[in-house]
């Protein structure tokens, strides 16, 4: 993991495409996993217990989206990497911050940006990677960088603290998990044998929804490199309304529309 500050939590979501630092650290946090061993009642030994590999991680806590800027809050910053589509002024390899969480026009933060994004996480149907690191940042083994789901976000208005954002946020360990394909063949003394193939690796990004066509794509190979399934070909023609004639010669720099990965 990169060098960070002690002290610092911060969520990302779409494989660091975007994300911020919490701009306030909770009093607390908690991190709960639990054992998942079983019980058995042996006959005349009487019960025992079993090891098994343990639950997954939760992390919660409590603490506000500041709507002033007070002393003590952290970066009021956002982040994102270069989109092709909506940043075309910029160098393809930029990366730069923006700050969404900030009214420009009176330099006080806005909390309902901090809000708007996590509902908008909860909803896309794809983990965010947490983050924290406590007062040793120098030593990786205790800092925590987890896929996770978010469970619950409740948020409320206290009096006494106009503009300020209170809320409670649960977030449950993700475990990537992919099929794999199995092939039955027929070993040397006639036995069938399952053999099971390669897993992919974990990929915390959102399936893009739109692929431009290169020098040499075709919709056989582009079918293969973002939906993972060459065959879908079809779908790809027929949702962007490309004719038979057309397909041999696609224009490069055309914009296609992607179906959804199955």
């Amino acid at each position: 993991m990169a060098e960070t500050s002690p002290f610092t939590m911060m969520i990302g979501w779409n494989n660091g495409k975007e994300g911020w630092e919490f701009p306030v650290l909770p009093d607390e946090i908690n991190i709960k996993r639990d054992g998942s061993g079983k019980e058995y009642n042996i006959v005349g030994t009487g019960p025992i217990s079993t090891i098994e590999k343990p639950g997954l991680a939760e992390i919660s806590f409590k603490s506000f989206f500041p709507g002033h800027n007070y002393p003590f809050n952290q970066k009021i910053s956002h982040w994102k990497k270069y989109d092709p589509v909506l940043d075309r002024s910029e160098s393809l390899n930029t990366i730069f911050n923006v700050l969404r969480g900030i009214d420009w026009k009176t330099k006080v933060p806005d909390p309902n940006a901090y809000v708007n994004d996590i509902n908008r996480w909860m909803h896309s149907g794809y983990p965010v990677r947490f983050i924290y690191v406590g007062s040793n940042s120098q030593d990786d083994s205790a800092k925590i960088s987890l896929p996770m789901s978010i469970e619950s976000f409740e948020r409320w208005e206290e009096a006494g603290s106009p503009g300020d954002i209170f809320y409670s946020l649960k977030l449950k360990e993700y475990v990537f998990h992919y099929p794999q394909k199995v092939k039955a063949v027929k070993t040397a003394d006639g036995k069938t044998k399952l053999l099971k193939g390669s897993s992919t690796r974990s990929d915390d990004r959102v399936p893009p929804k739109t692929y431009t066509l290169k020098r040499g794509d075709t919709l056989i190979k582009v079918a293969g490199m973002q939906l993972g399934d060459s065959a879908r070909w079809r779908d790809i023609q027929k949702l962007n309304e490309i004719t038979d004639a057309e397909l041999k010669r696609l224009p490069i720099g055309k914009v296609l529309k992607l179906p959804e990965r199955r």
